[in-house]
């Protein structure tokens, strides 16, 4: 089949190890829109810090943010919602009472209160990311599960592997199991992983099958690049498949392309592949 869509994860994928969209991707992606191929950045940030990476492009873009929990277009019109109800964000953080202190509660909302941790955060989780990159959005309270004003996007928690691998039996052996989805996102090099507590049924392919759905294509006329675990759903979902040079070991499957890394202009080595030649 034609492919039609393009659906290109963000962080490791598009974005270079300086935190950049090359000038080399940029233009892959401006030439792939003019021969009319709608371009989806699926990625697990949320949607406002997505935003500000993807709206210089030289071409339109929809934002798949916070692993399919919301879906917009870069002037915030929102498209598709499916958030984590409050009361299961408060029965994960019960469960999850000694990891709070790695523990975000992701809100979309602009500003202070985007992102909320408690007090006692860790500096070795996702606090000192925040202080660095969001601290005009970083909210801190007391008591993290009493404080949710509202049903959050998602439930994050960060450290390193070892400290979160049991994070994943105990929240599915909680009183939530049945109505959550969980999502890993493994940064090896840094020893850094991420646990995403999404609404049930909530992933980027569960988002991309809801955006096809809308638009009326069909998933072989789909083209997905990725290079971590939070995109494998979204691979095997798609026509066109394709991994990242820099990708997570075990990400790949017999038959999917690999392309070049996300330092080496692996997006626009893939289009010219698939699309551009």
């Amino acid at each position: 089949m034609t492919i039609r869509l393009i659906a290109i994860d963000l962080d490791g994928t598009l974005l270079n190890s300086q935190q950049e969209i090359s000038q080399a991707n940029r233009g892959a992606l401006q030439a792939a829109a003019s021969r009319g191929i709608e371009l989806l950045i699926t990625t697990g940030r949320r949607f406002h810090s997505a935003r500000r990476l993807l709206e210089l492009l030289p071409c339109p873009v929809t934002v798949v943010a916070s692993n399919g929990a919301l879906i917009a277009d870069l002037a915030g019109n929102v498209y598709h919602r499916d958030f984590l109800p409050r009361q299961t964000a408060r029965q994960v953080l019960d469960a999850a009472i000694d990891y709070r202190p790695y523990a975000v509660a992701i809100f979309h909302t602009a500003g202070h209160g985007q992102v909320m941790m408690q007090h006692n955060a860790s500096p070795g989780g996702p606090l000192r990311w925040y202080l660095k990159t969001a601290p005009e959005c970083l909210e801190r309270v007391a008591n993290l599960p009493s404080s949710l004003p509202e049903d959050p996007v998602q439930v994050m928690f960060g450290g390193s592997s070892a400290l979160l691998e049991p994070l994943e039996t105990l929240l599915s052996s909680s009183p939530a199991s049945e109505d959550i989805h969980l999502t890993w996102t493994k940064y090896f090099t840094r020893d850094v992983s991420l646990l995403d507590v999404m609404n049930r049924g909530c992933s980027k392919a569960s988002a991309l099958k809801w955006w096809l759905d809308r638009e009326g294509y069909d998933p072989g006329e789909v083209m997905a690049i990725g290079d971590n675990y939070n995109d494998l759903e979204m691979l095997q979902m798609v026509g066109t498949p394709v991994v990242m040079g820099n990708a997570c070991p075990d990400l790949h499957r017999d038959g999917w392309h690999v392309t070049l890394s996300n330092d080496e202009n692996g997006v626009e080595a893939a289009l010219r592949v698939f699309v551009l030649s």
